[in-house]
């Protein structure tokens, strides 16, 4: 099976110049949790990740490390995690991105295979020039291997 029948070129992106508040209303609209980052001539930057703002909510002692299970005694509510998230809104997305892990258009579903593995909610496919051309979700692996 060719990689290209796996993956979809009708992707949501983030643009290098976006905030954390525009992808956060995009991951909502869209229902995903990373979203790919682009600039200007559509070359793939970097891969915004919810994590990475969860990790910026959380108190330094819960990230060192294996970190502390239990957070209960710190206190945080719901309001003030609000108040942490509103305090990074106009961020730049570039700020909390990771560098993606990605595959040719010519790569192997094996590959991609191997990447969800390892964590990644979704795999960019970029072409040699460097533009992001698809994307490729665990969801859309499922859906080839059940197919079969």
């Amino acid at each position: 099976m060719s990689l290209a029948t796996l993956y979809s070129t009708d992707f949501v992106v983030l643009k290098d110049t976006d905030t954390v508040e525009d992808a956060a209303a995009r991951m909502l609209t869209h229902r995903v949790t990373d979203l790919p980052i682009v600039d200007a001539s559509g070359r793939l930057t970097g891969m915004f990740k919810l994590d990475r703002v969860f990790a910026s909510l959380l108190p330094k002692a819960a990230l060192i490390g294996y970190g502390m299970s239990d957070l209960s005694f710190v206190g945080e509510t719901l309001d003030t995690l609000r108040e942490h998230m509103r305090a990074i809104a106009h961020e730049p997305v570039l700020t909390f991105a990771s560098t993606p892990h990605a595959v040719s258009p010519e790569g192997s579903p094996l590959e991609v295979v191997l990447l969800l593995y390892r964590g990644a909610g979704s795999v960019p496919v970029v072409a040699r020039d460097g533009k992001l051309v698809g994307m490729v979700s665990a969801r859309e692996i499922l859906t080839a291997l059940h197919q079969g």
